[in-house]
């Protein structure tokens, strides 16, 4: 009797170790699309290949449920998924619902769920929020076309460096700035190819 559920324990335990090798954590990229689509894709083959399954509307890798919203479809998504990598840029997308911007709220949501996630920033939204802060008042300024520059991604900004709380108590707010994709890639690579580093970020937070 005790050889058989010796046996049966050895099994689990091979089962066990095959499932956790098999696994690939699944990561959320939320960012606005237009003009930033080359760069998604080397993104998501970048992560894909270093053993993660890539969840990103742009590449179709997100489920829909055809009851749900757009955005409610997105916001299951960050439930549902493991990590979280936000990417601010200038522009902030054309998925809105009302008053809702899609992008931005995926990112509050990941924040809000204490989902494991990193963020980066273009240099350009950097340079916008430090030119605004000098503006006398820059709520007068009105934008035609938002397709290239939305105010809403220093908002976005913002709501990640956590700048409504003091500095010295600010956790979780780093933002990585890039210009370049190798900029990128870089990060990406220092923060995610260890993946078992990454599997008790998940294990910590009850996955």
């Amino acid at each position: 009797m005790s050889h058989c559920i010796n046996r049966i324990t050895c099994q689990t335990l091979v089962n066990t170790k095959m499932n956790n090798e098999r696994y690939k954590p699944k990561i959320m990229v939320s960012s606005s699309v237009y003009g930033f689509e080359n760069e998604l894709n080397q993104i998501c083959v970048l992560l894909r290949a270093m053993g993660y399954e890539v969840w990103n509307s742009h590449l179709g890798t997100i489920k829909v449920n055809h009851e749900l919203s757009n955005l409610e479809n997105c916001l299951k998504a960050v439930e549902e998924c493991d990590l979280f990598l936000g990417i601010i840029r200038t522009t902030c997308g054309t998925g809105n619902i009302g008053d809702k911007n899609i992008t931005f709220e995926e990112m509050k949501k990941a924040v809000e769920l204490r989902k494991p996630y990193w963020f980066l920033s273009h240099r350009d939204v950097v340079f916008a929020r430090q030119l605004f802060k000098n503006i006398e008042n820059p709520t007068l300024i009105r934008f035609k076309n938002k397709r290239y520059f939305d105010p809403l991604c220093i908002d976005m900004y913002n709501f990640v460096i956590k700048d409504d709380v003091p500095v010295t108590e600010r956790k979780g707010n780093w933002i990585q700035q890039f210009y370049k994709f190798n900029e990128i890639a870089t990060y990406l690579q220092t923060q995610f190819q260890d993946i078992s580093f990454i599997m008790s970020k998940i294990q910590k937070e009850g996955k």
